[in-house]
């Protein structure tokens, strides 16, 4: 099956009508795209059940901007309207052999179930009051984070919160992934709510406690000093 430009407006739907989509963002500028070319257009004969779409990004600027495609050529594939694979540069043959057999290996009823799971989460209140989190602490069913630096942790902090701060969040995502609903506090609110989009978009059940550690403070909660209940020195 050779390849297909997809533009604006057929874009849509050959994604959520392909079982299997790959598409190749590239631009006729663009060294490396004039160099994976050949490479896709060959799998495409190789992989009839296979669609394979191209995206000329400077014909297609809203495209591409809807994709957040920031370097060229990037590929992604799509299984049964879901975006399984991304990933910029010029793959080698072999490479795109592997992603294809990858893709084609999936189980998309966990895939699917994986994607509910995660709209259901974002509809959900970004954020929670500090009674929230006072009510959670009491029924042990909710786990504190706290996003800030170490030392404005050991200033004060709300008791059995666990120091994970904002520029080392990503190292404790797979931990985050398992137990109860996360509730992330910061100074005010603003840090947390960062770390929670970005949970969030990890398929972590998280909250962002507004207000943070100061309203926590002012509701007359206490306040821990010191460095306990650390995740991180």
């Amino acid at each position: 099956m050779a390849t297909t430009t997809l533009t604006d407006t057929d874009f849509e739907q050959v994604v959520t009508t392909s079982d299997i989509l790959l598409v190749d963002f590239w631009a006729e500028w663009c060294g490396p795209c004039r160099q994976f070319a050949p490479v896709f257009e060959a799998a495409s004969e190789k992989h009839p059940d296979v669609v394979f779409g191209k995206v000329d990004t400077e014909a297609e600027r809203g495209i591409a901007s809807a994709a957040q495609i920031t370097s060229i050529p990037t590929l992604m594939a799509f299984r049964e309207g879901v975006l399984v694979f991304s990933q910029p540069g010029a793959l080698p043959a072999s490479s795109l052999e592997q992603v294809i057999d990858a893709v084609k290996a999936l189980d998309m009823t966990e895939i699917h179930a994986q994607v509910a799971a995660q709209r259901a989460l974002l509809d959900k209140p970004r954020e929670v009051s500090v009674a929230d989190l006072a009510a959670g602490l009491a029924d042990g069913s909710v786990r504190v984070i706290d996003v800030r630096e170490p030392m404005e942790y050991r200033a004060g902090h709300v008791p059995s919160a666990e120091l994970m701060s904002l520029s080392r969040l990503t190292e404790h995502v797979d931990e985050l992934r398992e137990g109860l609903p996360v509730h992330v506090i910061c100074q005010s609110g603003n840090r947390s709510l960062q770390a929670t989009d970005f949970l969030r978009r990890s398929g972590i059940e998280a909250y962002s406690v507004s207000g943070g550690t100061s309203m926590w403070a002012a509701a007359g909660h206490e306040v821990v000093t010191g460095p306990f209940a650390t995740a991180q020195a």
